[in-house]
Protein backbone atom coordinates (compact mmCIF):
# COMPACT_ATOMS: atom_id res chain seq x y z
CA UNK A 1 0.00 0.00 0.00
CA UNK A 2 1.69 3.27 -0.83
CA UNK A 3 2.06 5.80 1.41
CA UNK A 4 -0.70 8.56 -0.14
CA UNK A 5 -3.35 5.83 0.19
CA UNK A 6 -2.41 4.93 3.61
CA UNK A 7 -3.10 8.54 4.12
CA UNK A 8 -5.71 9.20 2.86
CA UNK A 9 -7.56 5.95 5.06
CA UNK A 10 -6.07 7.45 7.88
CA UNK A 11 -7.96 10.93 6.55
CA UNK A 12 -11.42 9.04 6.00
CA UNK A 13 -11.15 7.55 9.58
CA UNK A 14 -10.27 10.62 11.70
CA UNK A 15 -13.29 12.36 9.60
CA UNK A 16 -16.14 9.42 10.13
CA UNK A 17 -15.02 9.96 13.95
CA UNK A 18 -15.39 13.73 14.15
CA UNK A 19 -18.64 13.50 12.05
CA UNK A 20 -20.08 10.54 14.78
CA UNK A 21 -18.86 12.85 17.77
CA UNK A 22 -20.21 15.63 16.13
CA UNK A 23 -23.39 13.66 16.18
CA UNK A 24 -23.57 12.50 19.66
CA UNK A 25 -22.34 15.89 20.96
CA UNK A 26 -25.41 17.16 19.38
CA UNK A 27 -27.92 14.27 20.90
CA UNK A 28 -26.59 14.16 24.28
CA UNK A 29 -25.01 17.70 24.74
CA UNK A 30 -27.50 20.57 25.51
CA UNK A 31 -25.30 23.36 25.00
CA UNK A 32 -24.94 24.50 28.87
CA UNK A 33 -27.24 27.41 27.94
CA UNK A 34 -28.01 29.98 30.88
CA UNK A 35 -30.38 32.71 31.42
CA UNK A 36 -28.33 35.84 33.50
CA UNK A 37 -30.59 38.36 34.11
CA UNK A 38 -34.74 38.75 32.51
CA UNK A 39 -35.70 42.87 32.71
CA UNK A 40 -38.89 44.33 32.05
CA UNK A 41 -39.26 47.92 31.48
CA UNK A 42 -42.32 50.18 30.89
CA UNK A 43 -42.75 53.48 29.28
CA UNK A 44 -45.70 55.87 29.18
CA UNK A 45 -45.82 59.49 27.98
CA UNK A 46 -46.77 61.63 30.88
CA UNK A 47 -45.77 65.31 29.10
CA UNK A 48 -48.42 67.81 28.88
CA UNK A 49 -48.68 67.37 25.50
CA UNK A 50 -48.59 63.59 24.67
CA UNK A 51 -52.01 62.82 25.13
CA UNK A 52 -53.85 65.02 22.93
CA UNK A 53 -54.95 62.68 20.29
CA UNK A 54 -57.29 60.83 22.15
CA UNK A 55 -54.83 57.62 22.69
CA UNK A 56 -52.35 56.54 25.02
CA UNK A 57 -49.40 54.62 23.85
CA UNK A 58 -47.53 52.99 26.34
CA UNK A 59 -44.70 50.56 25.59
CA UNK A 60 -43.17 47.52 27.59
CA UNK A 61 -39.36 46.07 26.63
CA UNK A 62 -38.22 42.93 27.82
CA UNK A 63 -34.50 41.89 27.82
CA UNK A 64 -33.08 38.77 28.40
CA UNK A 65 -29.78 37.75 28.86
CA UNK A 66 -28.10 34.17 27.54
CA UNK A 67 -24.77 32.63 28.21
CA UNK A 68 -22.98 29.82 27.12
CA UNK A 69 -19.65 28.07 28.84
CA UNK A 70 -16.72 27.85 26.51
CA UNK A 71 -16.40 24.43 25.03
CA UNK A 72 -15.56 21.85 27.45
CA UNK A 73 -16.31 18.15 28.73
CA UNK A 74 -19.26 19.34 29.89
CA UNK A 75 -20.48 21.65 26.88
CA UNK A 76 -19.47 19.31 24.24
CA UNK A 77 -21.32 21.51 21.38
CA UNK A 78 -18.35 23.70 20.02
CA UNK A 79 -20.60 25.35 17.41
CA UNK A 80 -22.91 28.29 18.27
CA UNK A 81 -26.75 26.95 19.19
CA UNK A 82 -30.17 28.65 18.45
CA UNK A 83 -31.67 30.29 21.23
CA UNK A 84 -35.23 31.33 21.08
CA UNK A 85 -36.92 34.03 23.87
CA UNK A 86 -40.79 34.51 23.58
CA UNK A 87 -42.64 36.64 25.89
CA UNK A 88 -45.99 37.70 26.18
CA UNK A 89 -47.63 40.98 27.12
CA UNK A 90 -50.63 43.16 26.65
CA UNK A 91 -52.13 40.24 24.76
CA UNK A 92 -49.19 39.70 22.11
CA UNK A 93 -46.69 37.38 22.22
CA UNK A 94 -43.30 37.94 20.29
CA UNK A 95 -40.15 35.47 19.87
CA UNK A 96 -36.66 36.57 18.82
CA UNK A 97 -33.98 33.94 17.78
CA UNK A 98 -30.29 34.48 18.63
CA UNK A 99 -27.65 32.43 17.70
CA UNK A 100 -24.88 32.03 21.37
CA UNK A 101 -21.50 30.58 20.05
CA UNK A 102 -19.40 28.97 23.18
CA UNK A 103 -17.81 31.55 25.68
CA UNK A 104 -19.98 34.17 24.91
CA UNK A 105 -23.53 36.08 26.04
CA UNK A 106 -26.17 37.52 24.07
CA UNK A 107 -28.65 39.81 24.96
CA UNK A 108 -32.31 39.94 23.33
CA UNK A 109 -34.41 42.68 23.46
CA UNK A 110 -38.06 42.13 22.63
CA UNK A 111 -40.40 45.51 22.19
CA UNK A 112 -44.56 45.79 22.85
CA UNK A 113 -46.42 48.74 22.33
CA UNK A 114 -50.03 48.72 23.40
CA UNK A 115 -52.76 51.79 22.08
CA UNK A 116 -55.39 52.82 24.88
CA UNK A 117 -58.55 54.68 23.26
CA UNK A 118 -58.91 58.02 25.71
CA UNK A 119 -56.79 60.77 26.73
CA UNK A 120 -55.79 59.66 29.62
CA UNK A 121 -54.83 56.30 31.42
CA UNK A 122 -55.15 54.72 34.88
CA UNK A 123 -52.11 52.97 36.40
CA UNK A 124 -51.85 49.40 35.39
CA UNK A 125 -49.87 46.58 36.36
CA UNK A 126 -49.18 43.72 33.48
CA UNK A 127 -48.28 40.64 33.64
CA UNK A 128 -45.21 39.51 31.06
CA UNK A 129 -44.18 35.70 30.54
CA UNK A 130 -40.26 34.82 29.46
CA UNK A 131 -39.98 31.75 28.31
CA UNK A 132 -36.15 31.32 26.84
CA UNK A 133 -35.36 27.66 24.95
CA UNK A 134 -32.80 25.77 23.39
CA UNK A 135 -34.36 23.34 20.59
CA UNK A 136 -37.58 22.20 22.19
CA UNK A 137 -36.21 21.87 25.79
CA UNK A 138 -37.61 24.99 28.07
CA UNK A 139 -34.45 26.80 29.11
CA UNK A 140 -35.73 29.16 31.86
CA UNK A 141 -39.51 30.60 32.36
CA UNK A 142 -39.99 33.66 34.54
CA UNK A 143 -43.11 35.81 35.06
CA UNK A 144 -42.43 39.70 36.00
CA UNK A 145 -44.97 42.49 36.32
CA UNK A 146 -44.33 45.80 35.22
CA UNK A 147 -45.97 49.12 35.95
CA UNK A 148 -47.39 51.40 33.67
CA UNK A 149 -48.02 55.02 35.84
CA UNK A 150 -50.87 56.77 35.70
CA UNK A 151 -51.38 59.26 32.54
CA UNK A 152 -53.67 62.66 32.40
CA UNK A 153 -55.39 63.94 29.62
CA UNK A 154 -53.34 66.11 27.05
CA UNK A 155 -53.34 69.84 28.65
CA UNK A 156 -51.33 72.29 25.92
CA UNK A 157 -53.06 70.93 22.72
Amino acid sequence: MSWSRRIWVVLAVIAVLGASAAILASLYGDGAVAVEDVTVTGATPTNTTANCENVVVRSASVSATVSRPGASVDNQQFWAVGVAVRASVFGETKRRVVSVPPGSSRTVTVPFTSVREGSWAPQSFEDVVIQVSQGSATVAERTKTVTLVPVKAGQDC
